[in-house]
């Protein structure tokens, strides 16, 4: 037997028995019955909130790809090269914290970034990282360490799901300082991360 709940409960369950079925089977593995089941309510209950899984999927990292703009937003305004790049990590430390399963799935299941309707505001993102990063006045050494850095963090968020977000985000940052600290004998620019 369906319970009736109000529309905008209806809506939270959806996207989180979503989140929680992609996670589990991939988003091409997961049906929007599976997900109906999941929440308890009919699939046209669901139909109410959205018509496909692409919907739902959009619902589901817009709200995520609008805080990662804001991210660098805040990193592109900074004045200083170096001070871009710590808001840049900082930023983005906390943002994958806060949105781990996502993070998680998007790791996981290359369909997700791959889809027509993610894949260009990730290759959006991907340039203005890139963009914040490079620093031509910096030696090849330090631009090598800052791209792992930022694939490193997005993998340790991935591979340890389970460890608390501030001993993760404290662990992250010291790697993150140590990998890009100035190499003694080596000239580095003032200010370095």
């Amino acid at each position: 037997m369906m319970v009736a709940t109000a529309p905008e409960d209806t809506y939270d369950k959806v996207l989180s028995a979503a989140v929680e079925l992609f996670g589990e089977h991939g988003f091409a593995g997961t049906s929007l019955q599976a997900i109906a089941d999941r929440v308890g309510v009919t699939k046209a209950a669901l139909y109410y909130h959205f018509r496909t899984k692409d919907e739902l999927l959009d619902a589901l990292l817009r709200p995520a790809l609008n805080d990662l703009d804001r991210v660098l937003d805040t990193a592109e305004r900074r004045k200083g090269q170096a001070a871009r790049q710590r808001l840049l990590f900082e930023g983005y430390v906390d943002f994958l914290l806060r949105y781990r399963t996502l993070a998680v799935i998007l790791d996981r299941d290359v369909s997700v970034g791959r889809h027509p309707a993610i894949r260009p505001r990730l290759e959006s993102v991907t340039a203005r990282v890139r963009s914040v990063l490079d620093d031509d006045q910096r030696p090849v050494e330090f631009r090598v360490a800052s791209t792992v850095a930022m694939g490193g963090i997005y993998s340790a968020v991935a591979v340890f799901p389970h460890l608390p977000d501030d001993e993760l985000r404290a662990a992250l940052l010291d790697i993150v300082r140590r990998l890009l600290a100035p190499r003694s004998g080596r000239s580095a620019a003032p200010g370095a991360v």
